[in-house]
């Protein structure tokens, strides 16, 4: 544990590992989809990514060019990737012509919650099942009525472009952490395909960010707006549980029996009034327990997964700084969809071609990765 906490406090080496993990999660998605066309090579498409993402590693070296990132500069980066966003969600002109169904399957999701209607016996236009938690269907509930669930992806990014802006106050780190989540290739994958998947990792760690700088000195000050928050982030991706266990545990553990209680309270009702709304529209109990979303959305084998559970439970107990919660993050949850990742490619073969969901979980970790490279940077000045 001593060596693992050492090697974090090594912004140097903590920083090339994190840049790593992203270039990875968007060489995985290059190479998977860059193969399926034929208008320019793989291997060319390969150099050229590696050349850009050095480049981009290589930019905070640059003392003069910090100097040029204005708050301008920055609100300029944020409208023009907002733009761009909007016009990739209405690219796919017939979406039923791709094998993607991630649009649809939230789609029709949302649309039978909103009607009481039971959602997760319900094949979309590819066959495949719904295993959409409520609290995700919340969060998506405002874009469907806006008309485009896509949008979904265009707010993630405002609200993450929002926190950057509140957590540094150098333009330069500011313009570096949007534009590497402007130009990720498993975002922009995520925006043109409607999908809602990093999105919830993304609420999660602009959730972290603001309330550590608004409760700084007691994260369990208003308790049952804590409790209310937590329940509806438990309830969008399970794996979410990972970095929220992390930035709460500990200080849950401190805090007083009259706080624990009242998160306590709200936390459970908030997720049983969402549970209630998905499950209570089902024929019967024996319906409920074939068709649920737990079954439906485990992205790892269960003692995998209650391996890093365990450990994300030690870890709790030696964040001494924000920024240590989103390295620990970043590296689980990584590792978490790895496994899960190498379980698939285990039982399916190492074909990109014949596996279309497994490289997309890797980026989980994503925005934590980004905001954790980005303490690193800080820290390094």
């Amino acid at each position: 544990m001593n060596a693992l906490l050492n090697f974090i406090r090594s912004n140097r080496l903590n920083g090339i590992l994190l840049f790593a993990v992203y270039f990875i999660i968007n060489l995985l998605f290059l190479t998977k989809y860059g193969i399926r066309q034929s208008f320019v090579p793989l291997t060319i498409l390969v150099i050229l990514f590696s050349g850009g993402n050095l480049l981009l590693f290589s930019l905070g070296k640059w003392s003069r060019l910090k100097k040029l990132w204005t708050e301008k500069s920055v609100y300029f980066l944020i409208i023009f990737i907002t733009i761009v966003y909007i016009a990739l969600c209405h690219v796919i002109k017939d979406p039923y012509k791709m094998n993607i169904d991630r649009w649809a399957t939230l789609e029709f999701s949302v649309e039978h919650w909103t009607k009481g209607e039971y959602i997760y016996d319900t094949p979309n236009f590819m066959g495949n099942l719904s295993s959409y938690l409520p609290g995700q269907l919340l969060l998506s509930s405002v874009f469907y009525f806006l008309g485009n669930v896509g949008y979904l992806q265009v707010a993630a990014f405002l609200l993450f472009s929002y926190v950057i802006f509140l957590e540094f106050k150098s333009n330069f780190h500011r313009f570096f952490a949007i534009g590497m989540l402007g130009i990720s290739l498993a975002y922009i994958y995520e925006v043109v395909c409607k999908s809602d998947f990093i999105s919830s990792f993304i609420a999660v760690a602009a959730f972290i960010l603001f309330w550590s700088r608004k409760f700084k000195d007691d994260y369990f000050k208003r308790p049952f707006l804590l409790g209310i928050c937590i329940g509806i982030l438990c309830l969008t991706r399970s794996a979410v549980i990972i970095p929220l266990i992390i930035f709460l545990l500990n200080p849950f553990i401190k805090t007083s029996w009259k706080n624990k209680i009242k998160f306590g309270v709200c936390f459970l009702l908030t997720v049983a009034i969402l549970l209630a709304s998905v499950l209570l529209p089902a024929k019967n109990i024996e319906h409920v327990l074939q068709y649920n979303p737990l079954n439906l959305q485990g992205q790892s084998n269960k003692f995998v997964m209650l391996f890093f559970m365990i450990l994300s439970v030690i870890l709790s107990f030696y964040v001494k700084k924000i920024e240590t919660v989103f390295y620990f993050s970043a590296y689980i949850l990584f590792l978490v969809m790895l496994s899960f990742v190498g379980e698939q490619y285990f039982t399916l073969g190492f074909s990109y071609q014949n596996n279309f969901f497994s490289t997309t979980y890797l980026a989980a970790c994503l925005p934590f990765c980004i905001i954790g490279y980005c303490y690193t940077k800080q820290k390094t000045e």
